[in-house]
């Protein structure tokens, strides 16, 4: 039986691309999203800080366009790492394999609309 762990999230990009590359050649970029959401109408929003990770031609297109404090549109898979910690404990992080990424708002200086990078 097939699972479904797909998302798709809107934020803020907290800080400038990692883009590198694996042993086996392919590019990996890598940045984080900061996320808001409400809990009530009245308050503060809470901010979530997820990763996103994409990779061949979409990671190129990101390591190109995107720049702290960019808003974008993710796309993507959920997926969990772990590893364990010095402390001999099993720690874990769910970050977000994107298929698809929008570039919301044009980058400063430029005049161009919404684009996007899609994996192939």
């Amino acid at each position: 039986m097939r699972n479904y762990a797909t998302a798709t999230i809107e934020g803020f990009v907290t800080h400038s691309p990692i883009l590198r590359e694996t042993k086996t050649g392919k590019a990996v970029c890598s940045f984080s999203l900061a996320v808001n959401h409400y809990t009530k109408a009245d308050s503060e929003p809470k901010v979530s800080f997820i990763g996103v990770e994409t990779w061949e031609k979409t990671a190129a297109i990101c390591a190109e366009n995107i720049s702290k404090g960019r808003r974008v549109m993710v796309i993507g898979a959920l997926r969990q790492d772990r590893w364990e910690g010095k402390d001999g404990k099993v720690q874990s992080k769910i970050k977000i394999v994107a298929n698809e990424v929008r570039f919301l708002e044009p980058p400063k200086g430029s005049k161009k609309g919404e684009i996007s990078a899609e994996a192939v």
